[in-house]
């Protein structure tokens, strides 16, 4: 296991442990409510960064959320990453967060007692400071939960009583917590669209942007400035608010790819009005291209054209307007999901530049014809997604969970369903995730709960199951088999883990 495979565990441990004692830890911050806790990564780039974020949420609506940086430290980093782990703890609180978690191993060569070391240090310099230090024993990997036992708290603390010490211009965090593992979206985190920013990142880097290539319909023009006299309409229209690298790299992509000057129009032609169906560019497969804004009846242009065929008064300037916002609110809804996916999974770094493995994928996919879908840029995707995305800790997580339930009874999730032609057993896969669920979400802590979205229809794991049949993580014709849970693909999660080592 990487680094932060092993982090990730060692959080959602530590998550368990603060939940069970959470009176304590909190202290008076309680308030008479309950403590929820969550592991998993910070969903901002601003550094300094954790190596994980445990993130604690009150039952009462007035207590506000407690926001935990985690830092972890292996054997092979040495005795100077206790020292290392003080001054980050130090640098999270200023950063906003209010509170550290610092887990050390239990000893090294060098030094017997580092837990004492750090406690000492940090109770002679900062006493007051919402620290708390964790040693760990060597983990078993092979278990359900390789850290369970295997921790033991030096440095606890009480979070009521203790002081934050930070800059005036420091800001509490804000954003929300993501997964353990990489944020992806079903209907967005297509390999496609990910070349396609890593490119637009590429080429920006080094040539510049030019917006004066962006140009836009009349009627698009005058929508934005009915609703903002004062926006540009290059950035309204991508929801960029400034020229940072990644506002640059998106408008590159929103322009070229998705809002794309045959897309934009709302209809083609009037007397009656006929929706406008030109489809993205950004391909969802090899062949087939993604639709934005049509193609089914609830979307925006065809909502739009029955209401201008209604004869209700309703205008073509009604319509521009309510189109424009559309545009605008899925921007930064696309933006949201696709930056923020690449640099999980390692493809770009905190300025929003491309790192080495970003560098490989983009020039893998432009050697292969600009085609993601081919061979050796899905390899490196699939390596990425794995190694830095996590993606092997909800894998190895399933999968270990799964053998140890069904080992007990292979027919659990299943049903008899009776036909004519005879009785056929059927696994039922949204019992069995919504098992698997409460493990990651109540047990493990690596899998926090969010606000229901498309009207309470999304189910668990919704978009972790789109995106691994993608990578064939998954197999995407029997995602489910009777007995076994998760249908993996187990050699391609092994290659893919040794390919990594090549990148």
């Amino acid at each position: 296991m990487s680094h932060d495979s092993e982090a990730a565990y060692a959080s959602g441990e530590i998550a368990d442990i603060i939940q069970s004692k959470a009176g304590l830890f909190f202290g008076t911050l309680t308030a008479g409510g309950t403590w929820k806790l969550s592991a998993g990564r910070e969903g901002s780039t601003v550094w300094p960064l954790a190596d994980g974020l445990i993130q604690a949420t009150n039952s009462k609506p007035t207590v506000s959320d407690v926001s935990i940086a985690f830092e972890y430290k292996r054997p092979n980093e040495g005795v100077h990453g206790i020292l290392t782990a003080v001054g980050q703890s130090l640098a999270y609180i200023e950063k906003g967060y209010d509170a550290s978690v610092i887990c050390i191993p239990k000893s090294y060569v060098s030094h017997a007692n580092p837990g004492t070391h750090v406690k000492n240090i940090i109770e002679t310099t900062a006493p007051d400071a919402p620290i708390t230090v964790y040693m760990y024993d060597t983990p078993d990997m092979a278990s359900t939960r390789p850290f369970n036992k295997k921790l033991t708290c030096v440095r606890d603390i009480d979070l009521s009583k203790t002081v934050v010490h930070r800059s005036i211009s420091s800001k509490k965090l804000s954003g929300q917590i993501s997964t353990i593992w990489a944020h992806v979206r079903e209907g967005m985190s297509h390999p496609d669209a990910f070349f396609r920013y890593c490119q637009g990142v590429k080429i920006i880097s080094s040539v510049g942007e030019d917006k004066s290539k962006y140009v836009f319909p009349k009627e698009v023009i005058a929508a934005v400035k009915r609703m903002d006299p004062t926006a540009d309409p290059c950035m309204y229209l991508s929801n960029t608010p400034g020229d940072s690298m990644s506002d640059k790299a998106w408008r590159y992509v929103w322009f070229n790819y998705y809002f794309w000057d045959k897309l934009i129009p709302i209809y083609n032609s009037k007397s009656p009005y006929l929706v406008n169906d030109i489809e993205t560019k950004i391909r969802i497969d090899s062949s087939t291209n993604q639709k934005l804004f049509s193609g089914r009846v609830d979307s925006i242009k065809a909502k739009l054209v029955n209401k201008l065929n209604s004869g209700t008064g309703f205008t073509e300037d009604d319509a521009w307007d309510e189109y424009v916002s559309k545009v605008r609110k899925d921007a930064h809804s696309y933006r949201e999901v696709i930056d923020s996916g690449l640099y999980q999974i390692g493809l770009l770094d905190e300025d929003g530049l491309l790192t080495d493995y970003g560098y490989k994928y983009v020039n893998a996919c432009e050697k292969a014809g600009n085609a993601p879908y081919s061979d050796e840029p899905m390899n490196i995707l699939r390596a990425v997604s794995l190694q830095v995305g996590q993606f092997d800790v909800f894998l190895y997580t399933a999968y270990k969970y799964s053998q140890q339930r069904f080992s007990k009874s292979f027919d659990d999730f299943t049903k008899i369903k009776r036909l004519n032609s005879g009785n056929k057993i059927e696994f039922k896969s949204q019992d069995y995730l919504d098992w698997l669920d409460d493990i990651l979400t109540n047990q493990l802590h690596m899998y926090k709960k969010t606000t229901q979205r498309a009207g309470g229809t999304r189910r668990p794991f919704q978009a972790e199951m789109a995106y691994l049949k993608k990578l064939g993580f998954v197999y995407p014709d029997e995602a489910f088999k009777r007995g076994t849970g998760l249908n993996i693909d187990w050699p391609l999660v092994e290659g893919s883990l040794l390919f990594f080592q090549s990148l």
